[in-house]
């Protein structure tokens, strides 16, 4: 098995978040704080602690350095790392991180990467930030790294360019290929320093994958919520659980209707199926004030998402819905038509991982023959046993 790491970024997340998260999940270690001597950095020192943070109590780390502080640009820090006594991944890895840095504040004001200097994003707290994430990932030997779809707060931030909106126009040019939602707060949830890490150090995004969870790490951010969820990055560590190889990605929709007309669900499941529904299931239930109703339930692949969200709303009473990724196995279905005493019927095969698992003959051809589910059976049976 393969060491999974999912980054649960449900508040946002800076490099600080991530770096206390990675360390709560680490355990004790005296690795930050030989960070400065290794990188060369005078007069800084990296602290520690636990702090409390909505209920949770999760890992702060904080850098402590002189006040007067270069202004390093990108072929500064580039050959820092270079030069760092660091194991070769992590030095691979921090300069990454920091190219994609580089470019994109190069991407938004117009320039080239190397003439870029980097102001807030490579203050010495954001240099320990993210080697020291590396320096983490490194130790803990994650293999893969998952992480969770980002919220966007809105508003402004005041940075060595003036006031720039929110998210930070870096921050949006880092985040590209992620998949990203609306925070409902006015309030910087993704940093720059914290995209750029998640952008070059997560191989994958999306909802929890499959593991054997072994450790969970909270790392926690400088501003206290009042009004929303704790400012922590929860991380999860364990093994890789190997899926089926028939298994696959799904989504399931899920809406609750209680005011629509009965003889209206079954034109709602043929527009879904010409949707490209892979299931559609109406089970009856008892919703608010004792009303009954009925929980419209959808299974569809992630192409086809989008167009059976749409159906629900066109062809139903329902204002609003839910869905989720969830794994999917299925066996391989192939059809065999055969000739009986009373006719052709089709038989339906289903195999998983390449072994004939049961077979079945089609309904809508027993009607047609006339036939009972037992003769069609032993017809069936009598007419494979030939073969």
């Amino acid at each position: 098995m393969s060491n999974v790491l999912y980054l649960d970024c449900f508040a946002g997340v800076a490099g600080d978040m991530l770096l206390g998260a990675l360390l709560d999940l680490l355990g004790p270690s005296h690795v930050l704080e030989e960070l400065p001597a290794r990188l060369d950095l005078d007069d800084v020192q990296v602290h520690s602690a636990p702090v409390v943070r909505g209920g949770l109590e999760a890992q702060a780390v904080s850098v402590l350095a002189h006040e007067d502080q270069p202004h390093r640009d990108w072929r500064d820090i580039d050959q820092m790392l270079a030069d760092a006594d660091l194991p070769p991944g992590v030095k691979t890895n921090a300069r990454r991180v920091f190219r994609r840095l580089a470019e994109a504040e190069a991407d938004v004001h117009g320039m080239l990467p190397e003439d870029v200097h980097f102001h807030e994003v490579g203050a010495v707290d954001a240099i320990i930030d993210i080697v020291g994430c590396c320096v983490l990932l490194h130790e803990l030997q994650a293999h893969r790294v998952v992480c969770s779809p980002l919220p966007l707060g809105r508003g402004s931030v005041r940075t060595a360019h003036g006031v720039l909106p929110l998210p930070a126009p870096a921050t949006v040019a880092l985040l590209g290929d992620a998949p990203v939602y609306a925070h409902p707060q006015d309030v910087e949830t993704v940093t720059p320093t914290g995209a750029a890490l998640i952008a070059t150090l997560a191989d994958a995004f999306g909802p929890l994958p499959p593991m054997i969870l072994r450790r969970v790490g909270y790392g926690a951010g400088t501003r206290i919520n009042e009004n929303g969820p704790p400012n922590v990055v929860r991380a999860m560590f364990g093994e890789d659980v190997a899926l089926p190889e028939t298994a696959e990605t799904t989504f399931v929709i899920e809406a609750n209707i209680d005011d629509m007309n009965p003889e209206h669900y079954e034109p709602l499941t043929k527009h879904l199926e010409e949707s490209g529904a892979l299931d559609v299931t109406l089970i009856p239930c008892v919703m608010k004030r004792g009303r009954p109703g009925v929980l419209l339930k959808v299974v569809c692949t992630q192409s086809a998402l989008e167009k059976n969200i749409e159906t629900i709303f066109v062809h139903s009473t329902t204002l609003g819905l839910r869905y989720h990724a969830t794994q999917r196995a299925a066996c391989e279905r192939r059809l065999e038509t055969i000739e009986t005493s009373r006719g052709q019927v089709r038989i339906k095969h289903a195999y998983y991982r390449g072994r004939l698992v049961h077979s079945k003959p089609e309904y809508a051809d027993l009607v047609k023959l006339g036939l009972s589910m037992n003769e069609a059976e032993a017809l069936v049976r009598e007419e494979l046993a030939k073969k």
